[in-house]
């Protein structure tokens, strides 16, 4: 019997391996858009407000919703994976596919400080300097590469095809 390379209490019932707390952290830290969307929504009146101050840009903002849906499904099919063939597929892609939103998350980012023409400011920054280490984070981590690429079993005990 070959050594599993996860403790047995990282795994599901069902054979799958359950993310990190950094990862989850990624992913939030990916839709954070959303997250800002809901503050905003909650406090009524100061949400426009508040979205004006963390995206000057309507279109900033439209892109980050956009970019924020990969970690949002991905989070959402994590608890779906032993359920569906398909959301276990769609779950195994999800490394590249986090990598995809990091990266163009970053050249979201450069775009906007090129049109700030390099002005520094702490919030840019923070997030720039966050983006960073979760890029070095997802590319380094052999434990995340782990999570998305390692089969669990279907609900019904069959072993998923592909």
């Amino acid at each position: 019997m070959t050594p599993l390379p996860f403790p047995p209490h990282r795994l599901t019932d069902h054979g799958w391996v359950n993310p990190s707390p950094w990862l989850y952290l990624l992913m939030l830290f990916l839709a954070r858009t959303w997250l800002l969307l809901t503050v905003a929504a909650v406090s009524r009146r100061h949400g426009s407000d508040l979205l004006g101050l963390f995206y000057p840009q309507q279109r900033d903002f439209y892109l980050g919703l956009a970019l924020g849906l990969v970690p949002m499904l991905l989070l959402w099919l994590q608890g779906q994976r032993h359920r569906w063939a398909l959301a276990g597929r769609v779950w195994q892609w999800g490394w590249w596919l986090m990598l995809l939103v990091l990266l163009l998350d970053l050249a979201l980012q450069g775009s906007s400080l090129y049109r700030h023409h390099g002005t520094f400011s702490w919030g840019p920054a923070t997030v720039l300097m966050l983006s960073v280490w979760s890029l070095w984070y997802l590319l380094r981590s052999p434990d995340c590469r782990r999570v998305f690429h390692l089969k669990g079993e279907l609900e019904g005990g069959d072993p998923m095809k592909g």
